[in-house]
């Protein structure tokens, strides 16, 4: 299980809030410029104005919050609840995706192809399902592995 909340400084310093600050300057504009380029890609045309609001919005509060980090403090853990609940649940649901997905169709696969992963069935007449290792052709090899 992935726990995204335990690698956040949850009383973050100046320099930090800077930096949160910094994030929104940049951030707020570049998601409003893939806005405006998905809105045009649906085939609206170019709308700017949500595209404005949103990054000039942004970006006005991140030259705030960089003017007056003291002022950032309650944003930025805010922001990184939210990010760490949805980090939260999106990275547990792409483990098992994943998982599911790709373990459990390794496996269909290979009963597809009648290839046992293990030997199931017990066999009462050996006396041990030990087996031993082929030895070594010239034990220097191990000096010299890559």
């Amino acid at each position: 299980m992935l726990n995204p909340f335990k690698e956040v400084n949850w009383s973050p310093d100046t320099a930090a809030r800077r930096v949160f600050a910094k994030s929104l300057i940049i951030g707020f504009p570049c998601v409003a410029l893939v806005f405006l380029l998905a809105g045009w890609l649906a085939g609206k045309g170019w709308n700017p104005t949500f595209a404005l609001k949103l990054g000039g919005l942004g970006a006005a509060t991140g030259v705030v919050f960089f003017a007056v980090p003291t002022v950032a403090r309650p944003f930025y853990v805010v922001w990184y609840a939210l990010a760490c609940c949805l980090g939260f649940v999106v990275g547990n649901v792409m483990m098992a995706l994943i998982f599911y997905v790709l373990v459990t169709g390794i496996g269909l696969f290979k009963r597809l192809l009648s290839q046992p992963a293990i030997r199931k069935v017990p066999n009462p007449q050996t006396k041990s399902y030990w087996l031993d290792a082929p030895t070594a052709s010239n034990p220097r090899r191990y000096f010299s592995q890559f």
